[in-house]
């Protein structure tokens, strides 16, 4: 049996669902890079995009790294709940889930070395760290810093910064969208067919051939630090979506598509980032802004950027 992927004894008319036992699956890619979808990224390996090109890579069950453009990242260790990240260069975001201070997630760019403690959102590019929301410890003094904070290292710095909006995030947010409306199309899957193990399909990576990619089934319900709500396997109320449906209130979101722009997403929460340019293709509800169009971009409160 391959190590990375576990095959599940079940059938769903045209849907075979596989399950994740281990972090670096490579979720999506858009553009050139040296890895391709629905593969695994093992310990130690250069993961690398191109000009315009972004790359989505499961960590830990309902935790997702989206490389941007000209980037470079490896993973150091693949468990699920020991998780190492050396960021090379570029940019890119995790949205974290499931993390403690017992069980961080460790992200090490250029000098600066972090854990990630609490579900949250992070921006990462050129040696700095921007909680958007959630918390990190400084890995070489202990200190915690929670949302709105950056971090530097050569000299160290920690510093409040400005907000403004730019595409990685954009991007980001709008796949949290898209993976939020497939889960509910696989929660309604699960609960019509009957003498399945329900038990053993939560909070795991469930492969959907519908979308084209491992959707995040929780323990519980869930809303993802975007603000999408995701639901635990066959939990669908009957006459609807009972109060808790597979966006964060964006109509696009709520009707199960697959197909959410990032204004169609509007209920999820504010556009964070840092990265100057939308991967081409992706869907984005705007043209690609120049860094300094970005800047003077109002955002909402979860919002920030790596500051000079």
């Amino acid at each position: 049996m391959n190590s990375l992927i576990l095959m599940l004894a079940m059938q769903l008319a045209t849907t075979q669902f596989l399950v994740s036992t281990k972090a670096g699956l490579v979720n999506y890619v858009q553009g050139t890079a040296t890895v391709k979808p629905a593969t695994s990224v093992p310990a130690g390996k250069i993961v690398q995009t191109g000009p315009g090109a972004a790359v989505e890579i499961l960590l830990n069950p309902g935790s997702y790294l989206r490389l941007g453009e000209n980037s470079q990242v490896v993973l150091d260790r693949v468990e699920l709940y020991d998780i190492a990240v050396r960021i090379l260069g570029g940019s890119m975001v995790i949205e974290a889930n499931g993390f403690n201070k017992d069980l961080p997630l460790q992200v090490a760019t250029g000098d600066l070395k972090v854990d990630i403690i609490k579900d949250g959102i992070y921006l990462f590019a050129d040696g700095k760290v921007v909680v958007v929301d959630g918390k990190i410890r400084d890995a070489s003094n202990g200190l915690v810093y929670g949302k709105g904070y950056q971090i530097s290292n050569s000299p160290y710095r920690a510093q409040k910064v400005k907000t403004f909006t730019t595409g990685l995030e954009l991007w980001s947010q709008k796949r949290d969208a898209e993976i939020s409306s497939a889960n509910l199309n696989v929660a309604r899957s699960l609960r019509q067919t009957p003498n399945l193990p329900l038990g053993s399909l939560l909070d795991v990576w469930l492969w959907y051939p519908l979308f084209g990619s491992f959707i995040y089934m929780p323990g519980a319900r869930y809303r993802s630090p975007y603000g999408y709500s995701y639901q635990a396997a066959g939990e669908v109320y009957r006459g609807g979506y009972g109060g808790f449906g597979g966006g964060g209130g964006g109509s696009g979101a709520e009707n199960g598509s697959g197909s959410n722009s990032a204004t169609n997403a509007g209920g999820g929460g504010g556009s964070v980032g840092f990265s100057s340019g939308v991967p081409a293709g992706t869907g984005a509800s705007s043209p690609t802004p120049s860094a300094g169009a970005q800047a003077g971009t109002p955002s909402s409160s979860r919002s920030a950027t790596l500051g000079k």
